[in-house]
């Protein structure tokens, strides 16, 4: 987070957050029920809202004069969903950037497991195959090495 300097603070963190949505749907031209697809937000078991009325309850105030505070999950969801999302809370501008340099690095891709075949049947109690299993560690990886013979019986 950012510290900035903005003198029209909204009080509260649910209006601050209700503000900046609104402001983003008009800027974008979205409709509340495209926004809610778009964040993958549906009704939960129980819950009579749908994902639009959800949005429309973070966009206005209740009869109270209240607003619904988002979730740590709605929030997370806005900032890296919709493109170009941020707002301003207590002199900090709430956002997701992506960092590079010292930043977390990509994943690599989870190693395939590879199927070997071995077309003929021996018996290892009998002695009459062997199995050789040969494991290195170096640094960062496994290496594993398997080796079968089988004797004709």
């Amino acid at each position: 987070m950012v510290t900035v300097d903005e003198p029209d603070l909204p009080k509260d963190f649910a209006h601050a957050f209700g503000d900046a949505l609104n402001s983003y749907l008009q800027r974008t031209g979205m409709g509340q029920s495209e926004v809610a697809r778009l964040l993958g937000i549906e009704a939960e078991p129980g819950e009579k809202r749908k994902g639009g009325a959800r949005i429309y309850s973070y966009c206005r105030d209740n009869n109270a004069g209240k607003r619904t505070a988002p979730k740590a999950e709605i929030l997370y969801l806005a900032c890296t969903k919709l493109p170009g999302f941020s707002f301003s809370y207590n002199g900090y501008r709430i956002n997701a950037e992506v960092h590079s340099g010292n930043g977390t690095q990509p994943s690599e891709p989870p190693p395939e497991q590879l199927l070997f075949e071995f077309e003929r049947q021996f018996n290892l109690t009998r002695k009459q195959g062997m199995v050789a299993v040969r494991v290195k560690q170096p640094p960062g990886r496994i290496e594993v090495s398997v080796s079968l013979n089988a004797r004709a019986s």
